[in-house]
């Protein structure tokens, strides 16, 4: 849902950019250059009016966003959670939930591999699949031990980690938001040919 995503563009506190459409001719720091994060950016300056090709993208650690932020060294950051509440805590304004203007209920990770590996072992590939929806499903029914766990790998003050927006953990991927991601990765040139969906997906 826009606003209430566990990622968004953001814009520090007394900023000037109200809109995506704003950010043409700004320096706007994604995790991994012309990846999902850049393609959702480049989808959110669409919608709000903007030419995307006019936005200079940064590459730049999710860890190291706030800093930059808070300096000015970067006019907007595309932050996923914990990051985001972290430069939300430092007052930064999100102006778009660019996950959720790609697609509702975006697909944004999945394991993958290969055919020879699962023709070769497929009772190890099954129970992979099996434990990692039995896992998902137990995240999403306890937030409160994921937040405790998170805890466990990162240095996340507990205020903080208090007001991260968690994302969903569906065992299914949603098909209807890959291809959306697929079409504006083709539009945006990320591909050399369109991937077929067909073969990657369950």
């Amino acid at each position: 849902m826009a606003g209430k995503d566990f990622g968004a563009i953001t814009v520090k506190k007394g900023s000037p950019i109200k809109s995506a459409k704003e950010l043409e001719g700004k320096k706007v720091a994604v995790n991994t250059l012309k990846n999902i994060n850049e393609t959702a950016v480049r989808e959110s300056v669409r919608k709000a009016g903007g030419d995307p090709s006019k936005v200079k993208f940064v590459e730049l650690a999710f860890d190291q966003m706030p800093a930059a932020l808070d300096s000015g060294q970067i006019d907007a950051a595309m932050v996923v959670e914990p990051a985001l509440a972290t430069v939300k805590g430092q007052g930064a304004t999100e102006i778009a939930s660019s996950l959720v203007d790609v697609a509702k209920d975006l697909t944004v990770a999945m394991y993958f591999t290969s055919t020879q590996y699962e023709q070769k072992n497929p009772d190890v590939v099954k129970k992979f699949q099996e434990a990692t929806a039995e896992s998902l499903a137990y995240a999403d029914a306890h937030p409160d031990e994921v937040r405790q766990a998170v805890t466990t790998y990162t240095k996340i003050p507990a205020a903080t980690l208090a007001q991260v927006t968690l994302p969903k953990w569906p065992a299914k991927a949603n098909r209807a938001s890959i291809e959306a991601l697929e079409k504006l990765g083709e539009q945006d040139g990320l591909f050399k040919s369109t991937p077929d969906l067909d073969k990657l997906l369950p």
